[in-house]
């Protein structure tokens, strides 16, 4: 009687954990859902108020196991992402966990971006294209980088910028009588850079090149007229500002001397003041975080603390 009264109870063991294993909360994780966002920062570069992705965005997703710094073992190969108008992101490429116990390590990259080195990306600046070339990524490798294991919560993935941003206001002599038209701004310096995801760092390659630098339809306050665009990060900085003004055969030239850096996340801010025979600097160069962006009820844009 005692063996059959035990052979009942573990029986009844059995079935509920059977039974517990298909709660909704035990069913084992098979598909990787995602719930990306941008943090206190803008996306949209010369004409947005963005901090938030919208309704139709696209991004890349990458995931890998092994280690955090080596994607050797991809399980998911840029898997397109894109956003809802219910908030939810769906894939295009199914992502899955590679089974139920491997930690997972995820990048996430915006715009779309097919990467064959998650070390080694070539990134080509395009001034044309300010949104394009404004490169965000978000790296989650979890709690102290030992990965994440199979889960049906959806994995945050927190984005940031890769690139930096050139901010030159210019103002005016009164010698000038009035303000000139400024034809275009450029900035000398490198287009092209190696882009490793994995540690969130920008090497820049190729000769130095002459970078437009778009308008801003409204200027920051007391200045006549300010130029910003995205620029690839070089901690040796750049030298030389180019302004073209109409009517001025020659462009004047701004060379500061020492370097103008441009961080990872960062403006670097130039205020300028043109005569007709001389550039100087307005006052000193400075360097902020990419805070979002802030506009009056009529639309117009401003940069804070610029």
């Amino acid at each position: 009687m005692m063996k059959k009264m035990l052979f009942v109870a573990a029986a009844l063991l059995a079935l509920a954990a059977c039974t517990n294993d298909h709660e909704p909360d035990n069913v084992p994780a098979k598909d990787i859902k995602v719930n990306a966002s941008i943090v206190q920062m803008t996306r949209v570069t010369t004409n947005g108020n963005e901090s938030a992705f919208e309704t139709g965005d696209r991004i890349s997703v990458y995931a890998w196991l092994g280690t955090a710094d080596d994607a050797k073992q991809i399980v998911v190969n840029n898997s397109v992402n894109t956003l809802g108008g219910d908030g939810t992101w769906t894939a295009s490429q199914q992502m899955l966990w590679a089974n139920n116990s491997s930690a997972h390590y995820f990048l996430g990259i915006y715009p779309v971006q097919e990467v064959s080195d998650l070390k080694a990306m070539n990134y080509v600046l395009t001034p044309e294209d300010q949104e394009a070339s404004d490169l965000l990524y978000a790296l989650n490798t979890g709690t102290e980088g030992n990965g994440i294991r199979p889960t049906n919560t959806p994995v945050a993935l927190t984005f940031s910028h890769l690139m930096s941003k050139l901010v030159i206001n210019l103002n005016f002599r009164s010698q000038w009588g009035g303000t000139p038209v400024v034809e275009s701004v450029k900035a000398i310096a490198k287009t092209e850079a190696s882009v490793n995801f994995l540690s969130g760092e920008t090497t820049p390659q190729g000769d130095n090149m002459a970078i437009d630098i778009p308008t801003l339809a409204t200027p920051t306050a007391n200045y006549a007229c300010s130029f910003a665009g995205i620029m690839i990060p070089q901690q040796s900085g750049f030298y030389e500002i180019q302004i073209k003004v109409k009517g001025i055969d020659q462009p004047y030239l701004y060379n500061t001397g020492a370097p103008i850096p441009l961080e990872t996340g960062k403006y670097t801010t130039v205020n300028l003041t043109l005569g007709r025979d001389a550039i100087t600097l307005d006052k000193d160069i400075t360097i902020t975080d990419w805070a979002p962006l802030e506009g009056d009820l009529n639309g117009n844009i401003f940069f804070p603390g610029v």
